[in-house]
């Protein structure tokens, strides 16, 4: 870490206060702006105001009806979706997991009538549904929570049918309206939705559960939220109004006026109102030209720690208000002779004349330590800190180029973690190897450098293997053989990964298609980044892929980081499901170091736990080092979940017994084989495999 105090210069006979001064006449100069023009004098009158007023005043009501109703109809189109998530949690969450995986034709065993009356009684006691059926895949009532031992009754039901179908079928209805409840008159209104359901032990839909929600508590919100819209559409609307008039009254202005404005607008930050990146460079280069040769000027980049965390747990509007508030601050610590702006996302930017008084270092203790003060946004407390890089020079550097090596110094501060750091020469090498990497890689796919490795996973018991991990090598012309964690997080920046991947699912699927030719099929696992579940075309790419090898899908399966769920939930659930839904095995790979939850793993298709390295290497160390208690609460939570459990990073065979020991699944690792081409992988098998040879053993 570097202090940004500057080093003792000699005295001359020009003062700090003559600096400060030249500082503060370019200062002035770069804000000077057309505000000072005088404005031309109007030209509309009355009858022009008139005018305006019939032929804007009408269409806008028109668009507000027409707005409203259409908002009206997306709410209620909502209130349905809501009324689908509650039906699709308990069907979930609550009947699937008391049904046997029988056909619902013949009705219910009295075990499961049991147990569905007493998982749906607080449901049904608590409002969250009015009523609930379970019906078979025709319509018939199978189970009814008011009548749970009646046999089945009822007609056939179309909804049923168009339900099993993928047709999300949500209707606003009252109770006893019903086919079945004919008998009965009309009640309470409720949202009623047909949502198929699965066996706990099946993936395919043994019948559909009917559920009756309640619409009041969803009529309220809409009538409220549609009642806050309209009164912000009316407003909107006539302020709207008021400014086309106000626009309309000032059309005559002269083109010299809004051009003066637009010439302004260009060099400022449209969020904070400071200077932007163009408008510095420009300030910062006259300073230096009038300062001349005998003093220089002190650029500083201020990069705002965990920024991004503040966008997402708080939204962006908050965000927004929160890099206003860093910016006053800004503006306010460097003071009438220095130069403030906003360059980047959360990055800002300040230069001073070298000679100024305070100093830099003085500014950004002063910006620190304003920041230390608390901020309270929706409730929330922030302070903030920031990473600091920071350069001297003159006009023989230029303005940009200080601002590149401010830039470059802050990033390596923030690789080594100071929060201060001065531009040395050395720190450009920071990102260089990366970028050449990156480059190199491109070429690498396409000129066959990149090679898979195979190994094996085993049943933890008995030793059987049970499928391969695919792990990608590059076969540098000059590095060598390089490991995947050398160039893989590199392309992981970058959307290079999402042709790397396709191009490692290729491989997998023609090597898979290759085993089963030789008649040994091994179901083959590749790993998939966070951009690719995040590519909606990913899945489509895959199938197309097994399709092209005629490969099933039961012989690819795909294996994910926590990060990579956790980076954008919504969008690699809906990648995950849909190749799920194809048969596709998902492991959750190096779990109990990141950060998913329990309802990410019990809303996501995950078939497979993967238990991180770490954990599992301190098992043979005994029960002080805590791994063998963390597995076994792993193992148990993973078959709690109907899920396979694997021990990756076995080292040993003292490991590999306690891992059978304690009822884990399958294993992975160097004490059974180190990943190895397909050839030498192939050879290994065949000698495990073959009667004389018990010993685990890995390939040469």
């Amino acid at each position: 870490m570097v202090s940004l105090a500057p080093a003792a210069t000699p005295a001359h006979d020009r003062s700090d206060n003559s600096c400060e001064d030249d500082s503060l006449a370019s200062l002035k100069d770069a804000g000077r702006s057309a505000d000072s023009r005088r404005m031309v004098e109007k030209r509309s009158g009355l009858g022009l105001f008139a005018f305006y007023v019939v032929a804007t005043l009408v269409p806008i009501l028109a668009l507000g009806v027409v707005l409203a109703r259409t908002y009206r109809e997306d709410l209620d189109e909502q209130g349905l979706h809501d009324a689908g998530e509650i039906s699709s949690i308990v069907a979930e969450a609550t009947v699937s997991p008391e049904l046997s995986g029988d056909t619902l034709t013949n009705g219910l065993t009295a075990e499961e009538r049991a147990g569905l009356v007493k998982s749906l009684e607080p449901i049904l006691r608590e409002g969250t549904a009015l009523r609930l059926r379970l019906r078979d895949r025709v319509g018939h009532v199978v189970f009814d929570p008011e009548r749970p031992n009646a046999a089945p009754f009822g007609p056939r039901n179309n909804e049923v049918v168009e339900a099993l179908t993928g047709k999300d079928v949500r209707l606003r209805t009252h109770l006893n309206t019903d086919a079945a409840d004919h008998a009965r008159t009309a009640g309470t209104a409720a949202v009623e939705v047909y949502e198929p359901v699965r066996a706990s032990t099946g993936s395919h839909f043994v019948g559909v559960m009917e559920i009756y929600v309640p619409y009041g508590p969803i009529a309220r919100s809409i009538d409220q939220a549609y009642r806050s819209m309209t009164t912000l559409l009316a407003i909107g609307l006539l302020v709207l109004w008021a400014l086309s008039g106000a626009i309309t009254w000032s059309v005559t202005r002269k083109l010299r006026r809004s051009n003066a404005e637009n010439r302004f607008l260009a060099k400022r930050d449209p969020l904070t109102r400071m200077a932007n990146r163009f408008a510095i460079v420009e300030d910062v280069d006259a300073n230096l030209r009038r300062l001349g040769v005998d003093h220089g000027m002190t650029v500083a980049i201020l990069d705002i720690d965990g920024f991004t965390e503040i966008n997402e747990v708080l939204g962006h509007a908050n965000g927004d208000e929160f890099l206003r508030h860093v910016a006053r601050i800004v503006q306010a610590s460097a003071g009438r002779t220095g130069f403030t702006a906003r360059i980047g996302a959360d990055q800002f930017a300040i230069a001073r004349a070298t000679c100024s008084n305070p100093t830099m270092a003085s500014v950004i203790r002063g910006i620190r330590n304003a920041l230390l003060d608390e901020l309270e946004l929706d409730g929330v407390t922030l302070t903030a800190e920031f990473t600091v890089g920071f350069v001297d020079g003159d006009a023989t550097v230029g303005a940009s180029e200080l601002l590149r090596r401010a830039g470059v110094a802050c990033r390596a501060a923030k690789q080594v973690n100071a929060p201060v750091l001065s531009y040395e020469p050395s720190q450009e090498g920071f990102d260089a190897d990366r970028l050449t990497l990156v480059a190199e890689l491109r070429h690498a796919i396409d000129d066959g450098q990149l090679v898979l490795h195979y190994q094996p996973k085993v049943n933890a018991a008995d030793g059987a293997v049970t499928s391969v991990e695919a792990l990608v090598r590059w076969q540098h012309p000059t590095r060598g053989l390089l490991a995947p964690d050398v160039f893989v997080p590199a392309a992981e920046s970058t959307e290079l990964i999402i042709g790397l991947t396709d191009w490692v699912v290729d491989r997998a699927c023609a090597q898979a298609a290759a085993w089963v030719a030789l008649g040994m099929p091994l179901p083959i696992a590749v790993n998939v980044s966070a951009r690719c579940l995040r590519d909606h075309e990913f899945a489509d790419r895959m199938f197309a892929t097994l399709r092209r090898h005629e490969l099933s899908t039961d012989l690819i399966a795909i294996e994910i980081t926590e990060t990579a769920v956790i980076a954008d939930p919504e969008r690699a659930a809906a990648t995950l499901r849909r190749l799920a839904e194809r048969g596709m095995g998902v492991a959750i790979d190096d779990f109990g170091v990141g950060y998913t939850s329990l309802a990410h793993l019990d809303r996501l298709p995950i078939t497979e736990l993967k238990i991180d390295r770490e954990f599992v290497s301190r098992m043979a160390l005994g029960a002080g080092a805590g791994g063998d208690a963390v597995v076994r609460a792993v193992v148990s939570l993973g078959h709690g979940l109907g899920m396979t459990v694997v021990a990756e990073g076995v080292e040993d065979d003292a490991t590999l017994s306690l891992l059978a020991e304690i009822g884990c699944d399958v294993a992975q690792g160097y004490a059974i084989a180190r990943p190895a081409p397909a050839e030498v992988f192939e050879a290994w098998l065949h000698t495990r495999r073959a009667p004389a040879e018990s010993a685990v053993s890995s390939p040469a």
